[in-house]
């Protein structure tokens, strides 16, 4: 809600509150014909429930219906108005509602004055009438079927107002589970509060001790039996949760998965997967933010974000309810807006391998159980990612070459086979282009091997500098080395090839000589190289391979070396 709105909704509760409650005392005067005592005991049953809340994802809702029916029955709709505005307040104030959202005072006293209002309303249209019971519970009954109708209609009509035009949301559903939720929790309290009206006129006030004590009894064990079972649920979908992601060996693909299923099993606004595995800083690899949803990213984690570097540093989760709370603690990602925060660390082997921190603009989005399953979350999600990174190293180690980092030959020639097995599905040209040193086996016998490594990896540097991103670059073996161009025509991989024959030509190689004491030598190698382009000059890869080696030997070896030579057939 924007600031503009929240202004708007505090001078129509200025305007409309009084003005509501004059009329409803004007037009229906309280009856308060027996024990005063008994209102102020009533109010106190009320403000009890009102405290014990529960909060279905970051919604919370409460059992003050029946209650407020019994006093609306028995003294009127102005006491009735009076003392569900005051438990609203209770609620409110047991939530601890920040200075940001001091709109929601407003919104839910005018919201639930409206709906006692028109229930109330309805009530009176239908024939009902309020006091002391009268013994004969049918002339109630159709003005309280009316009466716990138009209630639930009504709150679920200025819900939906709220969700649309104040709070701007979007897809909202005006029969969803809410309403579900609120037509059966309303179904069940109203009858409670019905009993309680007929009881407290035979006997007084301890009827409401006799249906009061249950009945806060019954709330409070609804409350804990809802917070197990959602403990539960959370426990159910997090070992799903747990199997998917470390069935997954790509690690993007992994902390994506894991970002929308947690945005959509807790109330996330944003949230943030930190690297602190062999890092000086925090570093988040992947984030979402309700505006931009998940995005990769590489950036290192200031030591003044205090929430996660405290968890960082201590290996224990952190849980704040509100912006009040962890504001002195950090001026790092977390913006203005972020209320209820939940940071939990990853381990792997009693080790902190990363940070997983979640944040809400709502207040009390986050309860205590929720850090159990995130830690076990934050398990799943550390194993997940070092089974990953084990098979991305593995991989990597199966397709290089372990000198000069370079592709191997085995997986170039995969690349090269499924470029000839989709050539039907893109027929755009490409060429192979074989290199080999010029004398090598001179420069091994004259400076030693390890030398001759360092001007190998120099060489395989200097070719990937070259190439970039046109293709794919591989050491052959020994000291050939091997290219494949993409979408190049022939011309153009010849003038590819001799730009690699400059770069390597031209430029001298530093080396250490190891047969000379480690002293520091400069030298100039040569290449010759040997050019061949698909289809033409090879029908499949072992062909284009060959041709290519062909042009080199015969086109650029037997011919004086280093030169470019073209397959000719």
């Amino acid at each position: 809600m924007t600031a503009i709105m929240k202004r708007k909704v505090w001078i129509v509760w200025f305007l409309c509150w009084p003005l509501l409650i004059f009329a409803t005392f004007y037009f229906f005067p309280p009856d308060f014909t027996g024990n005063k005592a008994d209102v102020l005991a009533l109010f106190v049953l009320l403000a009890v429930v009102a405290m014990m809340p529960i909060n279905v994802k970051g919604t919370d809702l409460f059992f003050i219906q029946g209650i407020s029916l019994a006093v609306f029955l028995r003294y009127g709709l102005f006491v009735e108005t009076i003392l569900t505005q005051l438990a609203i307040l209770v609620f409110l104030l047991n939530l601890r509602v920040t200075k940001k959202d001091s709109h929601r005072y407003p919104v839910n006293m005018l919201m639930f004055m409206i709906v006692s209002l028109v229930s109330g309303g309805f009530f009176y249209l239908l024939g009902g009438s309020t006091g002391e019971f009268s013994g004969n519970a049918i002339t109630q009954l159709v003005p309280s079927i009316g009466y716990i109708l138009s209630l639930i209609i009504v709150n679920q009509i200025l819900l939906h107002f709220l969700r649309i035009y104040i709070y701007k949301e979007v897809n909202t559903k005006f029969f969803d589970k809410d309403m579900l939720w609120e037509a059966i929790s309303t179904g069940v309290t109203l009858p409670v509060g019905f009993l309680l009206y007929m009881l407290h006129t035979y006997l007084g006030t301890i009827a409401i001790f006799f249906v009061g004590v249950p009945f806060v009894l019954a709330s409070l064990m609804l409350r804990l039996y809802y917070s197990s079972r959602k403990v539960n649920d959370l426990l159910q979908q997090t070992s799903e949760i747990g199997q998917q992601i470390t069935q997954s060996l790509d690690i993007d693909e992994i902390l994506d998965l894991f970002l929308y299923e947690v945005k959509d099993m807790f109330v996330v606004d944003y949230a943030y997967i930190m690297d602190a595995e062999q890092v000086e800083n925090l570093r988040i690899i992947k984030s979402f933010e309700k505006e931009r949803g998940i995005q990769a990213s590489a950036k290192d984690h200031s030591f003044e974000e205090g929430i996660s570097r405290r968890v960082w540093r201590s290996g224990r989760s952190r849980l704040y309810t509100k912006r009040a709370q962890w504001k002195n603690l950090t001026e790092g990602i977390l913006p203005q807006t972020a209320n209820a925060v939940i940071s939990v660390p990853m381990k792997r082997n009693k080790k902190v391998v990363g940070i997983i921190t979640l944040a809400t603009d709502r207040v009390r989005s986050y309860e205590k159980h929720h850090i159990l399953v995130m830690q076990i979350l934050a398990n799943y999600l550390a194993v997940a990612v070092d089974n990953a990174r084990h098979y991305e190293e593995t991989k990597r180690r199966s397709e290089r070459c372990p000198l000069t980092n370079l592709y191997n030959f085995r997986f170039f020639n995969e690349v090269l086979d499924e470029k000839y097995n989709r050539f039907d599905e893109n027929p755009a040209p490409f060429s192979i282009i074989l290199l080999d040193l010029d004398h090598f086996k001179k420069v091994n016998d004259t400076f030693g091997h390890h030398s001759g490594n360092d001007v190998l990896c120099g060489v395989a540097n200097r070719i990937e500098e070259e190439i970039g991103n046109e293709g794919t670059v591989a050491r052959f073996g020994g000291e050939e080395f091997v290219v494949l161009l993409e979408n190049h025509f022939h011309n153009e991989s010849l003038q590819v090839a001799e730009d690699l024959r400059c770069a390597i030509a031209d430029r001298p190689f530093e080396i250490f000589s190891d047969l000379d004491n480690g002293d520091r030598q400069v030298i100039y190698v040569t290449a010759s190289i040997g050019v061949a382009t698909a289809p033409d000059q090879g029908e499949d890869a072992q062909t284009l391979i060959r041709n290519a080696d062909r042009a080199m030997y015969t086109g650029a070896k037997q011919r004086g070396r280093n030169r470019v030579a073209s397959y000719v057939g």
